[in-house]
């Protein structure tokens, strides 16, 4: 009788360690899973959050702004990038949109989106923009859902205070220049070239190549033009140059 209770306890102990240990696989295995879940969010949340950016990269880089319009150029720039699929078993989609950032905030802002470093949080004078980063998630049959929305800000370093300076600088003092000598075009050239020399000197110094040119019509009125670049500006894709234009005429 006592053999039969003792078979009884040891086989109630064996349930009860199965039972244990089955509750720590399914523990360990939902740990896992958490910790996918947690790489994937990470993962995709900055992959289409680096898209978004580049796209802005490229418009940057491709289309060329206006003195006369620089901040409505700058308030039409968005982006948006999207991404969908199984990864490690984790279901997600992730989705990001930039769009100008208009807090006017007066100091470099730092931001926790540090897989978009260095082109995570605010600079003042520089291209700020307001992200709204989504992220869903689900895997293991339910036991992890994830949906996380935040806002970041991220910037692109074109020296946006500084090309709007230098071009109001440069046609003010080029349109000055070119409306001192009506239909003189010797005198006009001079006064040009040599208001053209001080503009470029002042570009230089801010990191900005500019150069310009005129003409004249038969009516003693001359029309000019600038183009200022800024080189090799450091972006998610690689370097580009980023472009303003300028033009109007004097006399």
């Amino acid at each position: 009788m006592a053999a039969v209770a003792l078979l009884t306890l040891l086989v109630v102990a064996d349930a009860t360690l199965v039972v244990a240990a089955g509750d720590l696989a399914s523990e360990s295995q939902a740990a896992q899973l958490e910790a996918r879940a947690l790489l994937v969010e990470r993962s995709y949340g900055g992959l289409v959050s680096f898209q978004a950016l580049s796209q802005v990269e490229g418009r940057l880089a491709s289309s060329p702004a206006y003195c006369g319009s620089l901040p409505a150029y700058l308030g039409s720039i968005s982006a948006e990038a999207a991404s969908r699929g199984v990864d490690s078993g984790v279901g997600y989609l992730a989705d990001a949109s930039l769009s100008l950032d208009l807090s006017e905030s007066q100091a470099v802002v730092a931001d926790n989106l540090t897989s978009l470093a260095p082109f995570s949080g605010y600079v003042p004078g520089e291209l700020d923009l307001s992200e709204s980063l989504a992220v869903s998630e689900s895997g293991g049959g339910g036991a992890v859902l994830l949906d996380k929305r935040e806002s970041h800000t991220l910037h692109l370093p074109i020296g946006v205070a500084e090309a709007g300076s230098l071009c109001e600088s440069a046609t003010g003092s080029l349109a000055a220049t070119l409306s001192r000598w009506p239909c003189n075009a010797s005198l006009e050239a001079a006064s040009f070239d040599s208001a053209l020399a001080a503009a470029a000197a002042q570009a230089w110094a801010e990191g900005f190549r500019l150069t310009a040119g005129w003409g004249a019509d038969g009516s003693c009125k001359a029309a000019y033009w600038v183009t200022l670049v800024e080189p090799g500006v450091p972006g998610p894709a690689g370097r580009f140059d980023w472009t303003v234009l300028g033009s109007g005429t004097a006399g």
